[in-house]
């Protein structure tokens, strides 16, 4: 995210005409400290204010701890999912003097790198952020920059930085589990056609559990467009039903919606016939006149592991803590 850092001290030390320890000093407030004459001091900060070092300014907040705030970037607030953890979260942290401010992604890097630069801009101590698809660099300047951070719902293998998500290869294995002991005999897993380790590791859980049941052969997973879930279901389930899908994994919350709008557009003789899993409660599914069945993750316990990560790390510097939670199977009447 080269935008944290458009301006330098360096580059301030250049249209002052000093070195860039003296900027230092005088930014810092350490200009009496070091005896810098005082129009000099004055004149850079002038510069300073001029060429819009908010940066800079935001990162000395980030490291002193002194505003009180924390930023959230999700994908999308409207989300169920999200919706309750930020809830979760505002309340929990006002219990500890904190205020927080949110954002969504939209599952873009490039609006998740504005709200973040903002956020820092306004000087918040620390960030939870639910990561988008190619957002590694970004991620990994944020880091780099020593501001404090925790990764939530969504994390990258390869970079060291605190997180807090589902076991997400488990969940599924015990979803699919279940529609396998319920009688089904073909269930289709429906997921994102996304580069990120939650779905891949949903995916992964879902084939292991046909493979340890002999029918490694039969998985099938079916791809939709994050960007227009629905237009790709109406396309691609009825095409699933009629080449022998007995039962649907939904990967998400939105996706199951997105399927459920779908499903229930068919005659009733087939739709009582599927299996319905999804992940994440709904009140839709408490209407739906098919049972829904779904993976209920620790929403609670996420928000509160995140925010104590997040306050540790920035009271006593970026130490490194993962969290992986295990979701719990919510039984929607009998399946079959």
């Amino acid at each position: 995210m080269s935008s944290l850092k458009k301006i330098s001290l360096k580059d301030i030390a250049e249209v002052a005409g000093v070195s860039t320890a003296l900027v230092s000093f005088v930014l810092n407030g350490k200009n009496k400290e070091y005896r810098v004459n005082e129009k000099t001091a004055q004149r850079i900060l002038e510069i300073a204010q001029k060429m819009n070092y908010q940066p800079n300014i935001a990162a000395k907040s980030l490291r002193s701890g002194r505003t009180k705030t924390i930023g959230v970037v999700v994908s999308d607030i409207s989300n169920p999912f999200f919706a309750q953890l930020a809830r979760i979260l505002e309340d929990e942290a006002a219990k500890r003097g904190y205020t927080v401010f949110f954002g969504s992604s939209d599952e873009s890097t490039k609006k998740m790198d504005c709200i973040v630069e903002k956020l820092i801009n306004k000087g918040v101590d620390g960030l939870i952020i639910v990561p988008c698809e190619n957002s590694e660099r970004s991620i990994i300047s944020l880091i780099n920059n020593n501001i404090s951070i925790v990764l939530f719902d969504r994390y990258f293998p390869d970079i060291n930085v605190s997180y807090v998500a589902l076991n997400n290869c488990n969940a599924a294995y015990t979803a699919t589990k279940y529609l396998l002991n319920s009688g089904y005999t073909a269930p289709c897993m429906v997921a994102y056609d996304v580069d990120l380790v939650h779905m891949k590791e949903r995916i992964r859980g879902y084939k292991k559990a046909l493979s340890d049941a002999g029918k490694r052969q039969q998985a099938n997973v079916i791809f939709l467009k994050q960007d227009a879930p629905r237009k790709s279901a109406d396309k691609l389930l009825p095409k699933a039903i009629n080449e022998g899908a007995d039962a649907f994994l939904f990967a998400t919350n939105m996706i199951a919606l997105a399927c459920l709008y779908v499903i229930k557009d068919l005659e009733q003789k087939t739709v009582r016939k599927l299996g319905l899993v999804g992940f994440d409660g709904n009140p839709v599914f408490d209407f739906f006149y098919a049972p829904v069945s779904y993976v209920q993750q620790p929403i609670e316990m996420f928000a509160m592991k995140s925010l104590e990560i997040l306050i540790d790390n920035m009271a006593n510097g970026n130490v490194v803590q993962s969290v992986l939670a295990e979701g719990m199977l919510v039984e929607a009447g009998s399946c079959k």
